[in-house]
């Protein structure tokens, strides 16, 4: 930059400092009434006060921005370029509270989610999408932990949102009822039941089972004990896939999920082997705690799912 070129930049800059913007104000008023007086009467002010005003503008700027006299108000060309800049400043002031409310608005920040492993369901799927589309600003941070893991993490404040069975709904939090996942006993297509298809549970009891120790819902358990299955242990995997792939593999039987397991079924990999409904169902739900912290984004969340689960 040339230093005429920088003391002309100067000159601008101090300008703009020194200026009344108030000054500015009151032309632009004038301006769009054409006319001192009906912009004194718009501006709740004494016409003195306007003219006074309109006069230190010419003075600053050191030219004339308007004609006034018994043919009327008239802008000189100099006017009507300060009254189109006028125009522009306006309507960016204007702006101001839109803009301002647009950024209170937009939501930020965590949601913290803790789920049970291999959850297979379409509403929860739908909602993160919608919440995501909505809110692309909010980090998801998702994670995967035994159904007892999820609620204490949940009393510990650890997390905004889990998603588990739950075995006694506790007073201090709040159960929303995500799904009911039904769980069968599977085999792969190396073991000897592959194809069939068990009328009763107990006639299974003497079949060698893969359990999900930790992760195996209090229903699940309860059903096997009536019926007297998994006394014969051929595996034990607290990770739902690992105990699928023994299952897969011909190691022994497995109750998995119904939405969990069907890909493998289609694919021919698994045979389910109790058809009906005697078969072990666990209700899901979407936990929170209303007494931690408000959290905008976990109710924006909770209100997403509740409209994915609204009937269609």
């Amino acid at each position: 930059m040339g230093r005429k070129q920088a003391d002309a930049t100067m000159r601008d800059l101090q300008f703009a400092r020194n200026l009344d913007w108030n000054l500015l104000k009151f032309f632009h008023e004038i301006a769009s009434a054409r006319s001192v007086t009906r912009a004194a009467q718009e501006l709740n002010r004494k016409q003195p006060a306007l003219s006074l005003a309109l006069r230190r503008l010419e003075e600053r700027l050191g030219v004339t921005l308007c004609h006034r006299g018994p043919t009327g108000f008239e802008l000189t060309e100099e006017g009507r370029i300060l009254a189109e800049r006028c125009r522009d400043f306006t309507g960016a002031i204007r702006e101001i509270p839109a803009r301002l409310s647009d950024v209170k608005a937009e939501i930020r920040g965590h949601l913290r989610v803790m789920l049970v492993s291999n959850l297979v369901a379409p509403a929860l799927d739908d909602a993160i999408a919608a919440f995501h589309a909505k809110y692309p600003a909010v980090e998801l941070i998702v994670e995967v932990a035994a159904w007892t893991e999820v609620v204490n993490s949940l009393i510990q404040h650890k997390i905004d949102v889990g998603i588990s069975p739950s075995r006694v709904k506790r007073a201090e939090l709040a159960y929303l009822h995500l799904f009911t996942e039904i769980h069968r006993p599977y085999c792969g297509r190396p073991h000897p039941l592959f194809g069939k298809t068990m009328i009763e549970p107990a006639d299974l009891a003497v079949e060698a089972f893969v359990l999900t120790g930790a992760d195996e819902g209090d229903e699940l358990t309860q059903f096997r004990l009536e019926h007297g299955l998994g006394r014969n242990i051929a595996g034990i995997s607290d990770h739902l896939e690992e105990a699928k792939r023994l299952a897969v593999l011909g190691v022994g039987l497995c109750f998995l999920p119904e939405g969990y397991a069907q890909p493998d079924v289609d694919a021919g990999r698994l045979w389910p082997l109790l058809s009906g409904s005697n078969v072990p169902r666990t209700n899901m739900f979407v936990v929170t705690d209303p007494q931690s912290p408000g959290h905008t984004a976990r109710e924006l969340f909770i209100a997403e799912i509740v409209e994915q689960l609204r009937p269609r």
